[in-house]
Parts: structure tokens; C-alpha cells; sequence
């Protein structure tokens, strides 16, 4: 078994400013969220007495960093990424912690059976930590394999993770398979003691609305854990009160809106994640843009040299709201980045040339204190700049345009010959299947399907071009309705494009009025649905551009919910709902019976959005967008069981084969 030092990795997941240093910035105080998941974590760490070992799921190497420095790991001897194969080590107290899944128990058990059958290695000690729970088949595995009575076991309870202070996530990669492929609900009793740990500290969410199947799963489980809790722990459940601050919980399962993950990204942040791929909220660039640059004579003309730096080591990067200019970039639809980053270049350049006017000692001193700002300033303008001309040097060519233009014809419903052309066309330059079968699925699930002929001609193309093992692949997509049969004629989807405004035909990117800037001119379903809760339209009727600017209707507790929209959502895929909690007796209440909730000390309203089966960080910028059209009256958060994108989502369905060729 290969190890994985301290050192190594520390040089993977440790950020260049300080864990969480971004967070605590709203009412709400995220920053204590990840503060209690450090205090537990230091427990779990401080179980074990004397020399350990620690192996850690590699899966978990990225969601820890965002809770703790990696100083918190050095009081391991070594530290070892959790695989197959014998553990070499001279540590005797080892530490495991892992998600709850049955290859791991079956890694940890060939560790131990080799420490075992060596008649010169002393007695070990096991202790195996799982993440968030412990599950009763992974147990069943330890007792299948002779070990369980050799392995202390324990949790820790890392759920939701602050990403931002709008941000949660719980970072389970494989939720959307499970949930919808798989039909493993697991996620969902995870998602459920989540949100019932944020209502102990939050208080109650008066309102509880949502959209879909799962969506209503977890709802319903949620109300069961708190009446479990009424009977269990009576004075904990007297002690819950309804939040002062956030007043609504809004679930929307990802089944509902399966367009808009697979169309491309145009934000900055987007952008990033189709291009480069941002994990646990780093990015991997080139060594030379991380690294701190000296003072330029000009701060333009060297950012623009960054990128013609020489391509060396990778270097993980922390993305996230730390980085001021990041967080003025992120959210922008990305045709406005490469406009302000020049003025950003310009502004610090000036900045710089400062020094030839501070002639006396005070204007001296000034400027040097100035100066530790503006070092970070240029830093961060090198590495956005760098990024920024990679992006651009992608969304230049033909490849991208093309695949761009189907995809918007497709959405917004302009039917032609060049969509299914193009997608032929791709299979035959073998373009990556998980690429291909991207566009193909939006073209059927927007269409309702492709015509049987259409659907067999591709189905053979794919076959014979990328292997028979994507029978199976191709099965997935169908049990999941991406990729079928046209079996009516009826579009459903041109029903509800029209009824929620998903087309909007003019878009100024520069100055948005609507979500639908950050895809250039379609509006995410999933946040025009959260849209229809928070706002209404301009005089009270669809939301769409114009809607909200703290117009009226901009509250949820107490307000219509889905009034008014019970047509389009029948359209939609799974059961729609809405509850209120009270206080009294855990017992669910009708929307409809009387409501009042109290928001303290002026603050803005908050507003909980789960995506249930993942989401983009286009829709979270969409998102972000809603509050800024409030007027300071209500925030979001944003919580997620992971971020996804197109080619992630699609991946995680194709079949893999492994490589019998691969040395072993």
C-alpha cells in the first residue's frame, strides 16, 4: 500500500489563508458551524492516548481542511490515505476515519488480518470513525470479516460544511447516484439530521415548502425525527423555539430540474468548475500563479504575464469569499470578468505609483502599510487573470460556440436539423462520451424523448464507437428518464418554459434584471421555482424579469407559498408541499392555519434553499441574485449534498471498465 505522508498531505489541502477566516460575516454566524465540527473533531482526534497513526478517507482530505488546519494533524506520527492492500506502519494506535462504505471496511479488515498473521508486530489498537454515521451493513462487513471485536468504534458527525456564509454543503460526491440511481436513500437520513442539527441551533424553521419526491422524503422525515424527539427528550423539545431569523426551509429535489445541470455554465465561477474543476472549494493551477509575486513597476502588464508563465508543479488553491476580487468576479455572467479585471489591473497600478508621491516619513510609513494589501490585491489579479485567459482561450473555439449555440436552441425550444447533426457529428470525432451523451440528454429531456428511429440510431452509434460496456450506461440514463423514448407528442417542457419565463430573449449581462443572465438568457428552473415562493412578478403575477426589488410578496412565512402556481407544478415531476411547525407539540400544521413569525433586531429575512441531490454554482449564483433583487429584506443560504456540473452528474451514470492493461 502506497502512504500518504503528513507532508504530502498537507501540501494538498492546505489553504494559503486561514481555515475560515471568510466565514462569520452574517446574522446568522456561520462560522460557529464549523467551530463545533472542530471541537469534534479535536475529541475524536484526543480519543486515542500515546503514538497514533491516522488513515483517512482520501474522499475526506478536502472536506476536512475547510474545518481545521492541518497543524490540528500533527500530533499523528504519520498519516496514511485509506486503501486496498496491508498497511506497512510502526505506529500500534491507529485512528480510521472514513465514510460509511463497505469497501473501506473491507481495506480495514485486510489491515488488520496482516498485522495479525505477523508473528514480529506488536499488539495494534483500532479505532474507526465514521462520517457522519455508522451504518449497520458496514458493521455487518466488519463481522463477516472476523474483525469487529478488534475495531473501537465511534462518529463524527461532519454534516453541513461552510463553504461560504451562504453556503453549506455536505459533500457527499455520490448522493445523486445513490438517490436516483441506486434508489439508496441513505443521503436523505443524513440530509434530515443535518437540518434537524441546524434547527437546535437556529431554532425551528417555521415553514417548510418543496418540490418533489425525495424533497417530500425528507420533509416528512424531518417532522418524524422531531415528534421522536417530543417522546425521547421532552425537555430538549420544550427548549426549541422557532428561529429568529431564518423563516423558511425550501427543498427542491434535483429529479425536478434536470435541464439546467447540463447546460454549460457561464458565470465566472461556472466557468471555473466546467473547465478546471473546483473540489471542496479548490482549484488545482499551475505552481507559479499561487505563489506570491514581487511588487511590479506596472500591476497590469505583469498580471497579463502571468499566464505565459512556464508550466511547472500544480498547487490547490483555496476559491472562496477570502479572496475580495473572487468574490466580485464569481458571480458575474463571464462576458463582464475580462472588463473588470482590466479596471481592477489599472486601479492597482495606480495605486502603486503612489510611491513617487510620498516624499516625507508619515506618506512613507503610510504607504508601506498600504503596501501589504496591495501585494494580495496583485496576487489575486494574477491568478484571476491567468484563469480568466484560460476560460477565454476555451470559450474562443469552435467546439464550445457550437455545443453553446444547440444548447440554447435546444432550451428555448428552436427546433432544427443541426441539434441531433451536430451530436452525430460529435460521436464520429470521438469526442469524450461523457460530453456527448450531455447534449443528447438535454435534447430528450427537453423534447420529452427522442423519436424511437432517432433514439436506436444513436443508441447503435454510441455502441460502436465507445464500446458495448454503455449498454449499461445507456440503461442508467433511461431509468433515469435523461435519455428515452418519445412514447407522446406532448411537451410538457414548452408548457413550463413558457408558464415560468425560463426564455428570456433580452439580457443585459452588464446590468441583469433576472436570473437568466447566468446562462445568457435561460433561467434556471430549480431557482425560478424558489423565485415563484419569495416574489412575485410586477404586479403580483409570474416572477420573471423585473420581479422582486423588495417589491411586494417578498416573504415567504405566512405569504402564498405556491399559491398561484399549483397548474405549472403540476407539470413537474414528484409531489409538492408545504408545512408549518409550532412549538407546542411537533405535531405538522397546514400551511393555511394562522402564522406569525418575529424577525429581531431589523435583520433581513433568511431564506434556507436545499438542493437535494446536488447543484450547480451557476444556480447559486442565481440565488445570490434573488437577494440582491430584495432589497435587504431577506438572504439566502444555500445548502446542498454536493456541487455537481454536467460532466460530473453524467460521469458518476457511465459504466466503468477497468483496465485489465493497467500495471498492477
Amino acid at each position: 500500500m502506497s502512504t500518504s505522508t503528513a507532508a504530502a498531505v498537507a501540501a494538498a489541502s492546505t489553504p494559503a489563508q486561514p481555515t475560515g477566516a471568510h466565514l462569520g460575516h452574517t446574522s446568522l454566524n456561520i462560522d460557529s458551524l464549523r467551530d463545533l465540527a472542530r471541537k469534534e473533531l479535536v475529541n475524536v482526534l484526543d480519543s486515542v492516548q500515546g503514538k497514533k497513526g491516522l488513515i483517512l478517507d482520501p474522499n475526506l482530505s478536502g472536506p476536512l481542511s475547510l474545518i481545521a488546519e492541518f497543524a490540528l494533524l500533527k500530533a499523528f506520527e504519520k498519516i496514511y490515505h485509506l486503501q486496498p492492500g496491508p498497511l506497512e506502519t510502526d505506529c500500534k494506535n491507529l485512528i480510521y476515519i472514513c465514510r460509511p462504505q463497505t469497501n473501506y471496511m473491507k481495506y480495514i479488515a485486510e489491515h488488520i488480518h496482516t498485522h495479525t498473521k505477523d508473528p514480529h508486530a506488536g499488539p495494534y489498537t483500532y479505532s474507526l470513525f465514521f462520517v457522519p454515521r455508522r451504518t449497520a451493513l458496514c458493521e455487518k462487513v466488519l463481522e463477516d470479516e472476523g474483525v469487529f471485536g478488534e475495531i473501537t468504534k465511534g462518529e463524527y458527525h461532519l454534516d453541513l460544511i461552510p463553504m461560504e456564509d451562504d453556503v453549506l454543503s455536505l459533500e457527499w460526491d455520490s448522493t445523486f447516484k445513490e438517490l436516483y440511481l441506486d434508489q439508496d436513500t441513505t443521503s436523505i437520513y443524513y440530509a434530515a439530521k443535518a437540518l434537524m442539527r441546524l434547527q437546535g441551533i437556529y431554532g425551528l424553521f417555521p415553514r417548510i415548502l418543496g418540490k418533489g419526491d425525495y424533497s417530500k422524503a425528507l420533509c416528512d422525515m424531518m417532522l418524524r425525527m422531531r415528534r421522536e424527539m417530543a417522546v425521547d427528550d421532552l425537555d430538549a423539545s420544550q427548549t426549541l423555539q422557532l428561529s429568529q431569523n431564518i423563516d423558511s426551509l425550501i427543498i427542491i429535489d434535483r429529479s425536478v430540474d434536470m435541464v439546467t445541470p447540463l447546460c454549460t455554465q457561464l458565470t465566472y465561477e461556472g466557468l471555473i468548475d466546467e473547465i478546471f474543476h473546483i473540489k471542496n472549494s479548490f482549484v488545482e493551477v499551475d505552481a507559479s500563479l499561487a505563489n506570491p509575486a514581487s511588487a511590479p513597476s506596472g500591476a497590469g502588464g505583469s498580471a497579463a504575464a502571468a499566464s505565459i508563465a512556464t508550466p511547472g508543479k500544480k498547487k490547490k488553491v483555496p476559491l472562496n469569499g477570502g479572496d475580495k476580487l473572487f468574490g466580485e468576479l464569481r458571480d458575474l455572467n463571464f462576458a463582464v470578468v475580462g472588463g473588470l479585471l482590466n479596471k481592477v489591473a489599472k486601479r492597482i497600478n495606480a495605486d502603486y505609483e503612489e510611491r513617487h508621491n510620498a516624499k516625507t516619513v508619515p506618506q512613507i510609513r503610510q504607504f508601506i502599510v498600504k503596501m501589504g494589501g496591495l501585494a494580495a490585491e496583485h496576487q489575486s489579479l494574477r491568478l484571476h487573470t491567468a484563469l480568466a485567459e484560460e476560460i477565454m482561450n476555451y470559450t474562443m473555439t469552435d467546439d464550445f460556440n457550437r455545443i453553446l449555440e444547440v444548447q440554447q436552441n435546444v432550451v428555448a425550444g428552436i427546433a432544427t436539423n443541426k441539434e441531433p447533426e451536430y451530436i452525430e457529428e460529435m460521436i464520429n470525432k470521438q469526442v469524450p462520451i461523457v460530453q456527448v451523451l450531455r447534449l443528447l440528454c438535454l435534447y430528450s429531456l427537453v423534447n420529452n424523448g427522442l423519436k424511437p428511429k432517432q433514439f436506436e440510431f444513436f443508441k447503435k452509434e454510441i455502441l460502436e464507437a465507445y464500446g458495448f460496456e454503455h449498454i449499461q450506461t445507456l440503461d442508467n440514463l433511461r431509468r433515469l428518464g435523461m435519455l428515452t423514448k418519445q412514447v407522446t407528442t406532448k411537451n410538457t417542457y414548452g408548457l413550463v418554459r413558457r408558464s415560468l419565463s425560463l426564455i428570456v430573449d433580452e439580457v443585459n449581462e452588464h446590468a441583469p434584471n433576472d436570473i437568466s443572465y447566468v446562462y445568457s438568457g435561460y433561467a434556471p428552473l430549480s431557482v425560478r421555482l424558489v423565485q415563484c415562493v419569495v416574489q412575485r412578478g410586477k404586479d403580483g403575477g409570474r416572477p420573471g424579469p423585473g420581479a422582486g426589488s423588495g417589491g411586494k410578496g417578498s416573504g415567504v412565512a405566512g405569504g402564498n407559498g405556491w399559491k398561484g402556481f399549483e397548474d405549472v407544478l403540476r407539470m413537474l415531476p414528484g409531489k409538492t408541499f408545504d408545512e408549518t411547525q409550532r412549538v407546542d407539540d411537533g405535531q405538522p400544521r397546514s400551511s393555511k392555519s394562522t402564522f406569525l413569525v418575529v424577525i429581531s433586531n431589523g435583520q433581513p429575512k433568511i431564506s434556507l434553499v436545499f438542493f437535494l441531490g446536488g447543484c450547480t454554482f451557476t444556480e447559486i449564483s442565481a440565488t445570490r441574485f434573488l437577494a440582491s433583487q430584495e432589497g435587504g429584506q431577506r438572504d439566502f443560504v444555500i445548502c446542498t449534498t454536493q456541487i455537481l456540473n454536467g460532466n460530473t452528474l453524467v460521469d458518476s451514470l457511465v459504466q466503468k471498465v477497468p483496465d485489465l492493461h493497467a500495471s498492477g
